[in-house]
């Protein structure tokens, strides 16, 4: 019986998603993973059975996009494997990776959840891979650019943890869903993905009830993969920008209002809907033909 169970969800992501398939079947006894692709509603989706069972792989099919959240579960309750990796379909893993983080979770009977070096595809540390459970202390550091401007500050540079040597493994409070590896004994304990959440916020939320529950999270560092973040994402940035604040708020909401001050959470949730209008603003902005040019003006 195979252990791991290794669950992507696609949307129109295929030519990353075969890239995908490729590396993880390329990886030295990669032939061993249960390989479970969830669709949500791609465009292309009659196209994908062929591609994906030729990688041994199985392919469920959703005829509408739920959520992220949804199609995770949907892959976990379809599975009997002790272990899974929830993995990106834009990822590229390098070798032995997904081996290599699945022995060392097996060696932590206390970590219930790793994540790895998570790069972008110039080689950089993406930075979400380690990381804090957002507070409104570190989150302010974080908006305001504290954290860019003193990153090896153990207090300002808290949310994303850059203090801390990417090079070496260190327990932290939450790691990136692009490649998160955890136990079934851990699904037992404090149950499935909350489906509350669309898009974004739901790794956050599977490491905080983690936490809470006793367990450890824990960024590994002898495995490493590349992502190329937001293929999925891209495609309607209004959309997702508006599911990435609506993460925050729930967040929020579940964790930290039912014990706080209601001015507080007032305050908190104000903030939010102010932040998602500054991106909005920025986002046309920046996406907008030039205001300016040489030959007009446009008011």
């Amino acid at each position: 019986m195979k252990q791991l169970a290794i669950i992507i969800i696609n949307y129109n992501s295929t030519d990353h998603l075969i890239k995908c398939l490729t590396s993880i079947r390329g990886e030295p006894g990669g032939e061993h993973f249960h390989i479970i692709v969830v669709d949500n509603a791609s465009e292309d989706q009659s196209c994908l059975k062929n591609k994906v069972h030729s990688f041994d792989a199985d392919l469920l099919l959703n005829q509408k996009n739920r959520g992220f959240a949804i199609a995770c579960n949907q892959a976990i309750r379809y599975c009997s494997e002790e272990f899974f990796l929830l993995l990106n379909p834009d990822v590229v893993i390098h070798k032995n990776s997904i081996s290599n983080s699945l022995n060392y979770l097996k060696s932590k009977a206390q970590t219930g959840i790793v994540g790895c070096r998570v790069l972008n595809p110039d080689g950089s540390l993406q930075l979400a891979c380690r990381r804090s459970i957002p507070t409104v202390r570190n989150s302010f550091y974080h908006f305001l650019g504290l954290s860019k401007l003193f990153p090896k500050n153990q207090e300002l540079s808290s949310y994303n943890l850059t203090y801390l040597d990417e090079k070496k493994t260190n327990e932290v409070e939450a790691v990136s869903g692009s490649f998160l590896m955890f136990r079934r004994k851990l699904v037992d304990e404090i149950g499935l993905i909350d489906e509350q959440f669309f898009l974004y916020g739901e790794d956050l939320d599977f490491c905080y009830r983690a936490l809470l529950a006793g367990w450890q999270v824990e960024y590994y560092s002898g495995a490493e993969v590349t992502h190329w973040k937001g293929q999925s994402s891209a495609q309607n940035v209004s959309k997702n920008t508006a599911h990435f604040f609506e993460a925050m708020k729930l967040f929020y909401m579940k964790h930290y209002a039912p014990t706080g001050h209601p001015v507080k959470t007032h305050t908190v949730i104000a903030s939010i809907k102010l932040l998602h209008v500054i991106k909005r603003i920025l986002h046309y902005l920046t996406s907008s033909p030039k205001i300016f040019s040489k030959h007009r003006m446009v008011w």
